[in-house]
Order: C-alpha cells, then sequence, then structure tokens
C-alpha cells in the first residue's frame, strides 16, 4: 500500500490503498476458506470414525443379546426341571459354547474382514479383490486349481414326487457373491447341511458330514461352489469355518443328549488351521469339554494336509491327543505311505469310486497295505446303484453320496 506508487508510477496514493485494501481481505477470506475446509475435514473424519465404531458396537450388541438368548435358554431349561442341580450340566453347557463365541468376536470384527464397512468402503474393497485376483491368474493360471468347482458343488438329486426343500441361488457374479458371504457373517446366516456316511452294504446311518451354506435375506441359499474361493481370496474362509466348527459343536451337544452314538466330519480349510489363536481357544475349549471329542472328525484336504507345516500339524496333534479322529478328503491317488497317514493320527479316508476301477492292480495293493491298519475307507459322491456295485465288491467300510441322501438343513 505504500509502496505502490513508486513500482507501479501510474498508481495513486489512493488507489494504492484501496488495492492493499483488497490484498489484506483477499487474504482474510482465503483463510477462512482454508480454515473452514480444515475443520470441515476433521468433522468429516470424526464423524466416519463415529460411524465404523457405531457400527462395530451394534455388531457387538447383537452378539450379545445371542450370547444372552443360549443363556436364557439353558436357565429355562433349568426352570422347566424341580432339580436344578440336574440342569447344571446343560447351564454349564451354554456358558462354555458362548465362551467359544466370543472367540468368533475379534474375528468377526476385525476391520481387515470389512464385514461392518459402509457400502462404498465395501465397493472399494470388492474391486481391490477382483483386481488382486486377475492379476494372479495373470501371472499363476493355476493358482484356483485347489478351488474347483467340482470338489465342492453338491447337485441336486430328488424324487418327482420330493417338495423342494430348499431354493438354490444361481448365476451370481463375484461381487454379488462377495456382499452376500459378508452380510451372512454379519447377520449370523451361516447354516449347516448335514449328509449322512452310511455303513456298506448295510446302509446304516453311522455319521454326518457338516456342509455350510449361506443364506440370503430372502431365504435362498448359496452352495460352497459359488463362494468358497472367492471367501478365500477375501481373507472370509476362516470365519466361515469357525462358524461351522461352532454349529457342529452345538449339535454335538445335542446329540449326547439324546443317547446317540454319531460322529460329525467337519472340513477344515489350510487357511482356519493356520489361525493359531483360532486353534489354540478351541484345543482349550474340547480340553474342558472332553466328552465331544469322540464325536468330532476333523476333515481335511489331502494336498493342503500335506503341505501344512510343524506347527499346524502340532495343532491337529494337540485335538488328536483329546480324542477327536483325523479324515482326508478329496484324495487323488492310491499311491501313499498309508502307514505314514496311519502314524499320523490319519483314521478316514475319503475318495471317489473311479479311483478303483482305474487299475485293479494298483486297487488290490492299495487294500492288503490298508489291512491292519486303523483308517477306514469312505467312497463318498456315490448317486447310484450302478457306481455302489463297483465298490461293494472291496473292502470298504462307509459310503457317502445322494443315493444314500443328500445334504439337508440341520434342525435347530
Amino acid at each position: 500500500m505504500l509502496f505502490g506508487p513508486t513500482y507501479i508510477p501510474e498508481l495513486q496514493t489512493g488507489g494504492a490503498m484501496l488495492l492493499g485494501l483488497w490484498v489484506f481481505l483477499a487474504g482474510v477470506v482465503l483463510h477462512e476458506i482454508m480454515t473452514r475446509r480444515s475443520r470441515e475435514e476433521e468433522t468429516t473424519s470424526t464423524l466416519e470414525t463415529l460411524h465404523h465404531n457405531q457400527a462395530v458396537l451394534r455388531d457387538r450388541i447383537s452378539w450379545t443379546r445371542r450370547e444372552m438368548l443360549g443363556m436364557a435358554e439353558a436357565l429355562e431349561g433349568a426352570a422347566k426341571s424341580s432339580k436344578l442341580s440336574a440342569e447344571q450340566s446343560i447351564i454349564n453347557d451354554a456358558l462354555s459354547e458362548v465362551n467359544l463365541l466370543k472367540t468368533l468376536m475379534p474375528r468377526l470384527t476385525d476391520p481387515f474382514l470389512g464385514l461392518f464397512d459402509d457400502e462404498t468402503n465395501v465397493i472399494k474393497k470388492d474391486k481391490r479383490v477382483r483386481e488382486e485376483s486377475e492379476v494372479r491368474r495373470a501371472k499363476h493360471p493355476d493358482f484356483l486349481d485347489d478351488f474347483r468347482p467340482e470338489n465342492y458343488v453338491e447337485k441336486t438329486v430328488r424324487e418327482p414326487s420330493e417338495p423342494e426343500a430348499v431354493s438354490v441361488l444361481t448365476g451370481l457374479g463375484e461381487t454379488e457373491v462377495l456382499s452376500i458371504v459378508r452380510q451372512s457373517l454379519r447377520d449370523d446366516r451361516i447354516e449347516m447341511f448335514l449328509q449322512p456316511v452310511v455303513t456298506l452294504p448295510q446302509r446304516k446311518r453311522k455319521f454326518y458330514e457338516c456342509l455350510s451354506r449361506l443364506r440370503t435375506s430372502k431365504g435362498q441359499v448359496i452352495e460352497p461352489g459359488q463362494y468358497v474361493a472367492i471367501a478365500t481370496r477375501a481373507g472370509l474362509i476362516t470365519a466361515i469355518d469357525n462358524m461351522l466348527l461352532f454349529r457342529c459343536v452345538q449339535i454335538i451337544r445335542k446329540i449326547l443328549r439324546s443317547g446317540d452314538d454319531i460322529a460329525f466330519f467337519v472340513n477344515l480349510s489350510s487357511h482356519t488351521l493356520k489361525d493359531h489363536d483360532f486353534f489354540d481357544d478351541f484345543v482349550e475349549f474340547v480340553r474342558g469339554n472332553v466328552e465331544l471329542a469322540p464325536h468330532l472328525i476333523i476333515e481335511v484336504a489331502q494336498k493342503e494336509f500335506l503341505e501344512l507345516k510343524a506347527s499346524e500339524l502340532l495343532s491337529l496333534e494337540r485335538l488328536m491327543g483329546l480324542g477327536c479322529r483325523l479324515s482326508l478328503d478329496q484324495v487323488q491317488s492310491l499311491d501313499m505311505d498309508l502307514e505314514a497317514l496311519a502314524n499320523g493320527r490319519v483314521r478316514f479316508l475319503k475318495l471317489e469310486g473311479w479311483l478303483f476301477a482305474k487299475s485293479q492292480i494298483e486297487t488290490k495293493r492299495f487294500l492288503e497295505q490298508l489291512r491292519g491298519l486303523p483308517i477306514e475307507l469312505v467312497i463318498e459322491k456315490v448317486e447310484s446303484e450302478d457306481a455302489l456295485v463297483q465298490v461293494l465288491g472291496q473292502d470298504v467300510s462307509y459310503g457317502q453320496g445322494y443315493l444314500f441322501g443328500e445334504p439337508r438343513p440341520a434342525r435347530p
């Protein structure tokens, strides 16, 4: 304002004062704009944090409600009896299941899973998952071989007169499936289906295999063949396995009360076996409820089992030491060290009938090596009488497939 006329000779003193005033006011306005923008950004960040905390808190309240419901059911059962002491075990059972359920909470509320993010963040994460998977496919075309749909899809076979049991949703895109997976975990819609494993040739039901299905808000289900690979890439498969394992524990508890001698196969992915925190919690749970162990058969894919590290094998060994049993499925060859598997606590081998029909010489050698070892054979995916005839002449203890019963929802 004072030196304006010096640098701009044509500018009079009055004009210089006006120019200086204008510059001053412009600076004040700019400062105000920057200050307001900074406050708005801070306010937006605070609101986003509050929104996230609200979502997490809402979920914790939801899980707490479920815990209270479990305890209320136990107390209600005790209240119906005149002998409260006789029902004390029911209350203890419910409390132990609640404690196991609590171990899932840190995983389900982990921000990495994105189960409680707003829609914008979910879309961004889904886009990132798709982009990363496309890059991996380009570099390693066979990286999804372990998750081929034929390894998981259970085709539906029903008699013409039999009513539709469930409505299966098909033809979904990856983004739609991932959205359903997140919502199912968030809303506790991971459902357990049971498929019988029968003795041969009597066809008497001896075991059940526990299979997971995700139910949508409209009551439809999607099957493992649709979501296993997608959930694995998104880091959600361990949470699904954990919930399936929890459901199985509840079923076993009820089976024990009924006096039935039935065991359940529960398939766990290698990702779950590598979750040492959860596995340690589960081992301690079984240790405190050792009566459940003989009824629980942990099932692992053969390829994944052979690739487990020593620490992961030790986790399985701890469970087997408590009375659980180990089963290998997705067996692709009869050429295996059966004695080493038996020493590794493997008690069941699940394989398909085509392996027997492949080579009679190899089949005979395999059965001779198996004889005398504490390993039982289960022939799976038996879907016709002709398929059954091919294996009945062999030394096979059990069969599984749609011929003996399709997967059905576990009753509440």
